[in-house]
């Protein structure tokens, strides 16, 4: 009989050893493929807000540093305050900084006011590309302001009508509409020495936000710690660092994913090297007349080989499709995307197949070393 052909009618003669073994090679391959592909798939989206306003990193102070007001809020629950204007000129002389971009927010109840610099068209709070219906702040702008459509829509406003925030009396010249995962979503943005002079304490030179455009992501770090170097108290915050200070959610780095997805599949192997030696002691008498009947070491060796490894690779597979389904359920629920990774799903698969070998090694060995006289007096 063909030896796969024989491994398949054994596995489906021992069904509950096989379901519980390939169960475990399901339970590895799964946490392997759903944590790793969680953890990408949440690194790329958390990048998607601060790319949506054409920055890389942000900067913001958590703590007082000038004697200025109560402070302001930005990115939902994020409380910060206001810092020199001056001090965004000098991060953008930082090695590795394209632009360092000013901007002023502040949250009176429910109704967020920005003042933004419109000269910078590509990195800003709100870019020229938002603006649907009206036009875009010149330098030049006095008392105009932009306002988001679905607060207009709420409030009634249209193009040509006055919006009021704080001291200020605003003409709107512009509807825009900005994507929810942008952390600089506003209800009224103005030129910012208007936004500066339109509050309530002297915010005159002062912004509370620096947005910071690199040349080269993988500069980040270093410019973080300059900055923090630079201006203590200062927060620096990256797109790997946005989730968690913007929300309670608890993330999950891609090697500890990883590292826990290769303690499970130790774990895997020796469930099965145990599960796999039960199986050779209850085939002692079966597998004695295999070799009484011609069956060489080799043989012997080959089947179990073959059934550790068919249980391994059917428990990769599985595992694939249930780790995918997992990962997409998480990230769907939290707002994002799931892109297919090749290389996690065939490295699942290959940790699956590798330890489904790797368990049949010390049972195969075990089976071989026994003789045909051995094996039969057990009957």
């Amino acid at each position: 009989m063909v030896m796969h052909v024989y491994a398949l009618k054994e596995l489906r003669r021992r069904k509950y050893r096989t379901a519980t073994n390939i169960a475990g090679f399901v339970i590895v391959v799964a946490t392997l493929v759903a944590l790793v592909s969680t953890a990408r798939g949440w690194e790329a989206s958390t990048a998607e807000p601060l790319k949506e306003i054409g920055t890389d990193m942000i900067m913001i102070y958590s703590a007082p540093v000038v004697p200025s007001g109560t402070g302001c809020y930005i990115a939902n629950h994020l409380f910060s305050f206001p810092f020199n204007q001056s001090d965004v000129a000098e991060i953008a002389k930082i090695d590795g900084v394209d632009r360092a971009v000013p901007v002023l927010m502040h949250r009176m109840g429910a109704v967020v006011f920005t003042g933004i610099d419109p000269s910078e068209t590509e990195t800003n709070a709100i870019l020229p590309c938002n603006v649907f219906e009206g036009r875009y702040l010149t330098s030049e702008d006095g008392e105009v302001a932009l306002v988001d459509c679905e607060y207009a829509q709420l409030n009634n406003l249209t193009i040509g009508s006055s919006v009021r925030y704080m001291k200020g009396m605003y003409e709107i010249v512009g509807l825009v509409n900005v994507d929810v995962a942008n952390i600089l979503k506003s209800h009224i943005y103005v030129n910012l020495p208007v936004g500066q002079k339109g509050l309530p304490e002297d915010s005159t030179g002062l912004v509370n936000v620096a947005l910071i455009s690199v040349s080269d992501p993988r500069k980040v770090d270093s410019i973080t710690e300059e900055l923090t170097s630079r201006w203590l108290g200062a927060t620096p915050i990256a797109a790997s660092d946005l989730a968690a200070a913007t929300s309670d959610v608890i993330t999950i780095g891609e090697e500890t994913a990883w590292n826990i997805s290769i303690v499970l599949a130790v774990v895997a192997v020796l469930f099965t090297v145990r599960s796999q030696l039960a199986a050779v002691s209850e085939r002692t008498r079966e597998i004695g007349i295999l070799k009484a009947i011609g069956w060489s070491k080799s043989d012997v060796v080959s089947q179990i080989f073959i059934e550790s490894a068919l249980q391994g690779a059917i428990g990769g597979l599985v595992g694939c499709a249930v780790g995918y389904g997992v990962a997409w359920y998480f990230l769907s629920t939290m707002g994002r995307s799931l892109a297919v990774d090749p290389f996690v799903l065939a490295a699942g698969f290959a940790v699956a197949l590798i330890s489904g070998v790797a368990a049949g090694l010390y049972p195969s060995w075990r089976a071989a070393r026994l003789t045909p006289a051995d094996a039969l007096r057990t009957v």
